[in-house]
């Protein structure tokens, strides 16, 4: 049995379209429902049997607390792993795609036990299209492990492995199988996601004192939407307008935006002429 963990926050839009598609590689799913207002909880809670939804977990933070991500995601790894020993762990902007079925994954699972996968981190940027500047050209994350025991993240405030490492890493490369991301599809989207990071580690330097990203990872990764892209064998399994098709007034984190730029009087911290702060 392979079990998928999901940690989410007001991304139901995303969830719906994806369900089907993480079951291609998943047998039951474990969910963190992060303070969302989007019905997101009711939803999974409904369709707990129809998707094998074996948990749904939620983080009852306050907004005056200060998140520490892999709090999160160890409470969710030690939720899956009640469940099963091979576990992969998606954002609700993920999904994994590749010419493995999953009774070869399972085969590749077992034959390698405490073990973390790492696979290619495709960003889409149309259906058949991907961006492949800087970074993006060869990047690798993990998303899957195999555990015969609970292991411990390294504490991190943001930014964490998805998993807690076992001290033995593999890759499985593309076309086998890799991560579809959909984070580049819209590029309004996308500059009010990075500017919403930037936002937040503004509010957290502020009132935790602590180190964050400094905005410049933002700009590099965003790269001023001066993108290079090629085109890629696996067609895009969702709609590759699902992000335009979102009321950009109803999207959480620019609420966010709005609400603490005027809370904490903060400068514009480069909105890449987005319009966003």
């Amino acid at each position: 049995m392979i079990v998928q963990i999901t940690r989410t926050r007001n991304e139901l839009f995303l969830i719906k379209e994806m369900l089907e598609i993480w079951k291609n590689y998943a047998d039951g799913f474990v969910f963190l429902d992060d303070r969302s207002t989007d019905g997101t909880y009711d939803f999974l809670i409904e369709n707990k049997k129809k998707y094998n939804i074996l948990s749904v977990l939620k983080n009852n933070l306050t907004d005056d607390e200060l998140s520490i991500e892999t709090n999160e995601r160890q409470y969710l790894y030690d939720e899956a792993l009640k469940y099963s020993n091979n576990i992969i762990c998606l954002d609700s902007d993920e999904y994994l795609d590749g010419k493995l079925s999953k009774k070869e994954l399972e085969e590749i699972l077992n034959l390698n036990k405490n073990t973390v996968f790492y696979l290619h981190w495709i960003q889409y940027t149309n259906k058949n299209e991907i961006r492949v500047d800087g970074p993006w050209k060869t990047n690798f994350k993990d998303r899957i492990g195999t555990y015969e025991y609970r292991a411990i993240f390294q504490p991190a405030q943001m930014h964490s492995t998805h998993l807690p490492h076992t001290g033995k890493n593999l890759i499985i490369d593309k076309p086998f199988l890799f991560i579809a991301h959909l984070q580049w599809l819209d590029k309004k989207s996308a500059a009010i996601k990075q500017y919403f990071w930037k936002i937040t580690d503004y509010i957290n330097r502020l009132k935790f004192n602590i180190e964050t990203v400094p905005v410049t990872a933002y700009d590099q990764s965003v790269n001023n939407f001066n993108w290079e892209y090629e085109i890629f064998d696996f067609p895009l399994k969702v709609n590759y307008d699902i992000y335009t098709n979102q009321n950009i007034e109803m999207n959480y984190k620019y609420k966010f935006i709005k609400d603490n730029i005027q809370k904490y009087q903060i400068p514009n911290l480069n909105d890449w002429g987005k319009n966003i702060h």
